[in-house]
């Protein structure tokens, strides 16, 4: 009985050990979407935001050693309705952000798809953290798709692409998870 008890106790402390480390490691800023703006414009609703405080010093380290990172920006419109539950999406969409630095010619290469599908050169890491965290002008929806009376939400959701190792690598690599970030829903209505 002793012994289950001992064992017990050191399960509990290891457990509450593990949670303090995490809760530290923790970023002390959490990522953000904020200025949401949703205009009609040629037949369209376009989407314009910027997620802030999603760089790390660890994220910039990897950028700068030739990590390639994506941030994966997830939006879905629905008609608003009384009952949450009976909201049905009319767009559930995901779209990338990439960008990779080229060692040998110093620059990044970023791939942000409402801009151009070609790539983005960039000389400058403020910039190109500029272009990755800002979303300009992105076509949602065209307008004939929504009724003239209705009332719509608009979700946004941003995260890092996680990086899949392979199993022996995880463990060697347990780090690569603490620059991970999601940021949570930003929610519009729209009275159209």
């Amino acid at each position: 009985m002793r012994k289950l008890f001992t064992s017990l106790l050191i399960g509990l402390v290891l457990v509450a050990v593990m949670g303090l480390v995490a809760t530290l490691l923790r970023p002390v800023q959490e990522a953000s979407i904020s200025d949401v703006r949703v205009v009609r414009n040629q037949g369209n609703l376009e989407l314009s935001f910027f997620v802030e405080d999603c760089f790390s010093p660890k994220m910039e380290e990897a950028i700068l050693s030739g990590v390639p990172t994506t941030f994966r920006f997830r939006v879905v419109l629905q008609r608003k309705k009384k009952f949450p539950f009976l909201r049905r999406a009319l767009l559930d969409t995901v779209f990338e952000h990439t960008i990779k630095y080229d060692r040998l010619k110093d620059r990044f290469r970023l791939r942000v798809p409402e801009q151009s599908d070609a790539e983005i050169l960039v000389k400058d890491l403020d910039e190109a953290k500029v272009v990755m965290s800002t979303v300009r002008n992105l076509p949602v929806i065209p307008l004939w798709r929504l009724s003239d009376s209705g009332s719509y939400q608009l979700l946004v959701k941003a995260e890092l692409s996680k990086l899949h190792l392979p199993l022996f690598f995880r463990y060697i690599l347990f780090f690569v998870s603490l620059w991970d970030f999601e940021t949570k829903w930003e929610r519009v209505t729209l009275n159209i």
